[in-house]
């Protein structure tokens, strides 16, 4: 990024002109400074001042992901030459290195550059990356995020030390001995372990605990760790590690309407290996499904997929901050289900990246066990599950929002039984079936004749060249097609997806000209013999009867029942008119 940074900078510096505003380069990785001098202020205070502040933009930059601080270049100008005063004669780069060295802890040490512009001097220090985690000898914490520095403090400044120095508070001895793990959540844990084909460590947790917690790095120097607590301690070692164990979990008939209360803290007692299925048993009483066949397969369509909620839950406990206070919370209604779990995400992960940016997790000893267990992802945060098994239904992508709690909102309601018919029937491409990034962009179409790469970047968390690729595989399958430069369904995906998509469609389609050819021969139609044709279920048998009812193309049998099962339906002289070869 340091070196990103330069090269920016040598950019910028070669094309300042008239009208300069340096916020149009300014970003995560570059920052202009103007010294005391140049902007009237020649009192040694201020020279102090310029040095410490040179310090904190130091420790900003080594605390995010490096960057080049320029010296000697104003804000904002109207002329190219009053945009660069340039660095006095009294200042020397080397003793600014010096002073950012001296007024930092761990001490940074800056790469200086020295440029002449609009012949004048302008100094470029290059801040690499910091190894652990940085501040002002004052103690003074911050990173730089996206044009600004931040203060770092509680849980981000716990979280960039979990990342950068490894800290772990999983990890550390709880204090507690042998007799605080559970023996019933060893046998639980080797039920776990056999199914993930982990026999050897099963046969440990279930004759020899202690040879158990040292062999998965649960009893570091011969102390149980807090993260052994976690996963397999009694109810006793529960509370003297974390006061705030538990969950929370209510359901309400609306978000703002009286909550009825289904698990509460005091009555989460149990370790994780048993807390988990605990509440996916309560959920899951309150999952509304329907069941359907494509073909031979059987296909369920669920408000809540419980595959995308065990990845929330499970999460939420693997990647929270145990230092904060707060328990895990979950909220169900019809239309959303809320999962939110104490501190943010770690200061280098932004919400708009989660899907693709793998990162260490804040608790890593907790999560590798998890992980071994199968009852959460190590690598990432493991929502890639959960945003596939959402966009399967045709819903749109679950809501990521990042603050002193992370909160998860999954989309309610019913899933689009067309949508799901479409994807997994014959005509499908089969490689295509589970690529998330598909299965997001054919939601977007359900509501949206076109996209375009730039508009979908942001759905699919990718940049706009991966997206174009992406789109690209999507019409050599046959799914989408290009007219300059926008994307829509081609005929027959939109055949597939007709009853699906929100807005109107009056082509004529595939599916219709089978219903064509069957007027022709026939005469007539059923409902029956459109979900023979369609292979579709009676009510988008019913709405396509009802469109080419509407255009005129056929009608209702002349003394025939209007309603229920048995209505028949006959072409119409318009039919024969305009109906297709």
């Amino acid at each position: 990024m340091a070196v990103d940074a330069l090269e920016t900078v040598e950019s910028a510096l070669g094309s300042i002109g008239d009208g300069w505003d340096a916020s149009r380069i300014e970003s995560a990785s570059v920052d202009f400074k103007e010294t005391p001098e140049t902007a009237n202020d020649r009192s040694p205070r201020a020279r102090q001042n310029f040095r410490e502040m040179l310090a904190e933009t130091a420790v900003c930059f080594a605390n995010g992901e490096g960057g080049a601080i320029v010296i000697g270049v104003k804000n904002r100008a109207a002329t190219a030459q009053d945009a660069v005063p340039g660095v006095p004669s009294n200042y020397q780069i080397e003793e600014l290195v010096r002073a950012v060295y001296e007024k930092t802890a761990p001490a940074i040490t800056v790469r200086p550059h020295v440029y002449e512009v609009e012949g004048k001097p302008v100094f470029v220090l290059v801040v690499p990356r910091g190894v652990g985690v940085h501040s002002t000898r004052q103690g003074v914490y911050k990173i730089r995020l996206h044009d600004g520095c931040m203060p770092l403090a509680g849980d981000q400044l716990r979280g960039l030390r979990a990342l950068r120095e490894h800290y772990d508070w999983t990890a550390f001895p709880s204090g507690l001995g042998l007799d605080s793990i559970s023996p019933a959540a060893l046998e639980e844990a080797a039920t776990l372990l056999r199914r993930s084909d982990h026999d050897d460590l099963a046969d440990l947790a279930e004759r020899d605990p202690a040879a158990f917690l040292r062999a998965t790095g649960l009893l570091p120097d011969g102390e149980v760790s807090r993260a052994a607590v976690l996963l397999y301690g009694r109810r006793e070692a529960l509370a003297k590690v974390t006061p705030d164990w538990g969950a929370i979990m209510q359901t309400r008939e609306s978000l703002g309407s009286e909550p009825t209360i289904l698990l509460r803290q005091r009555d989460m007692n149990q370790p994780l290996v048993f807390l988990l299925d605990w509440l996916m048993a309560t959920v899951r009483g309150l999952v509304k499904v329907n069941s359907f066949r494509v073909g031979a397969e059987q296909i369920e369509l669920a408000d809540y997929p419980l595959d995308a909620i065990r990845e929330i839950i499970a999460n939420a406990f693997v990647h929270r901050d145990w230092e904060a206070p707060g328990v895990v919370e979950v909220i169900h209604t019809p239309d959303e289900l809320i999962v939110t779990s104490p501190g943010g995400l770690l200061p280098t992960l932004r919400v708009d990246r989660l899907l693709h940016d793998a990162s260490s997790p804040r608790n890593r000893l907790l999560a590798e066990n998890m992980s071994r267990l199968r009852l959460a992802e190590m690598a990432g945060l493991g929502l890639d599950r959960a945003f596939r098994e959402i966009a399967r239904l045709g819903k749109e992508p679950p809501i990521l929002e990042d603050g002193p709690r992370f909160r998860v909102v999954l989309p309610g309601g019913r899933g689009n039984e067309t949508f799901a018919r479409f994807i997994n029937g014959p005509g499908f491409p089969r490689g295509l079936v589970g690529d998330l990034d598909v299965l997001l962009i054919l939601t977007a179409l359900r509501n949206t004749k076109s996209v375009t790469a730039n508009s979908l970047s942001g759905r699919l968390q990718r940049n706009v060249g991966e997206v174009e690729r992406i789109l690209r595989r999507m019409g050599d399958a046959g799914l989408v097609h290009a007219t300059k430069g926008r994307y829509g369904l081609t005929p027959s995906a939109t055949a597939g997806m007709r009853a699906a998509v929100a807005y109107r469609v009056d082509s004529v389609d595939t599916d219709d000209r089978k219903l064509f050819g069957h007027l022709r021969r026939h005469g007539r139609i059923t409902n029956e013999d459109v979900r023979n044709y369609l292979d579709c279920d009676l009510t988008t048998a019913r709405n396509r009867l009802t469109r080419l009812r509407r255009r005129g193309l056929i009608d209702f049998a002349p003394e025939g029942p209007r309603r229920g099962a048995h209505v028949v339906y006959v072409k119409t002289a318009k039919f024969d008119d305009i109906s297709p070869d």
